[in-house]
């Protein structure tokens, strides 16, 4: 054990307490979404109390990323676009920054590899159908938010992790082993929970890298390949990194497992390609 030596699973968890929450709007539509009876009035009633993330919702909503082939200029149009899950993901996402105690370049490099991850995914499960795309959207841009507290609380040692993976390109998970007494997964889910999150994001959190507990249920198997893929695209097209690694980056069964041949892979690529020039910038 190097310098992470006395950093305690339970004492991190404990310090999400202190984590900035997502701002009063964030907050109130994630609540609004557990309730069985929500409808898209009270949903845009939140939402137009907050300029800044209503002219965000109707960027998006107008964007190729969502179908925007015909202008929208209001709200209720805009939702109805949307649908209620993609507005819920799109507040989250726009919302994010608020997480960080700081944001300098380390920060910049972690919100867009979420950020870019998300975008992947989402892309991924529409092009398979392997998964909603929805939830793939929200799971790619969750499923390392526990980086988010250990970036935040152990700055030091954090920065020493991230520095490994992008110069001697080893997995997140090999550097963190060396400084930290556990993986950032439990920490993450711990945060969604205080956040509100539904049940199987948590999940999805806990079981990331459990082959065996992914082995017992295919759809949250399907989704963990795909995030995982997305990962991957970041990491070789730049996003969320100092630099793109192109060829360098092998997909491994993460094709297979989630039922993408060839051809299929190669117009996917080209999509996320174009989406990561295009949108990264609306959030």
């Amino acid at each position: 054990m190097e310098l992470g030596e006395g950093h305690r699973l339970s004492e991190v968890i404990e310090k999400t307490i202190d984590l900035p929450v997502l701002p009063a709007t964030a907050q109130k539509v994630l609540g609004q979404m557990n309730d069985p009876d929500v409808s898209i009035e009270k949903i845009k009633k939140l939402i137009s109390a907050d300029p800044g993330l209503a002219t965000k919702i109707l960027k998006v909503a107008n964007s190729a990323f969502y179908g925007g082939y015909r202008n929208i200029q209001n709200l209720t149009q805009a939702i109805l676009r949307l649908g209620l899950d993609a507005v819920r993901n799109i507040v989250v996402a726009t919302s994010m920054k608020n997480v960080y105690k700081r944001f300098g370049l380390a920060e910049k490099l972690l919100w867009e590899q979420m950020i870019g991850s998300a975008l992947a995914a989402s892309i991924i499960a529409k092009s398979t159908r392997a998964a909603d795309a929805e939830d793939a959207f929200i799971g790619g841009l969750l499923h390392d938010v526990g980086k988010v507290v250990l970036n935040n609380e152990f700055q030091e040692d954090f920065a020493k992790v991230m520095e490994r993976v992008y110069n001697e390109h080893i997995p997140y998970s090999v550097a963190e082993s060396d400084y930290f007494e556990f993986t950032q997964r439990p920490v993450g889910a711990s945060l969604v929970k205080k956040w509100g999150f539904p049940e199987s994001i948590e999940l999805l959190l806990i079981n990331f890298d459990n082959e065996v507990e992914l082995a017992k249920d295919h759809g949250l198997s399907s989704l963990v390949a795909i995030v995982k893929l997305s990962d991957k695209l970041c990491q070789k097209y730049g996003v969320g990194w100092r630099k793109a690694h192109g060829d360098e980056v092998e997909f491994g069964n993460l094709p297979e497992v989630i039922g993408i041949d060839e051809d299929k892979l190669e117009e996917i690529l080209e999509k996320v390609q174009e989406l990561f020039k295009e949108e990264i910038d609306l959030y």
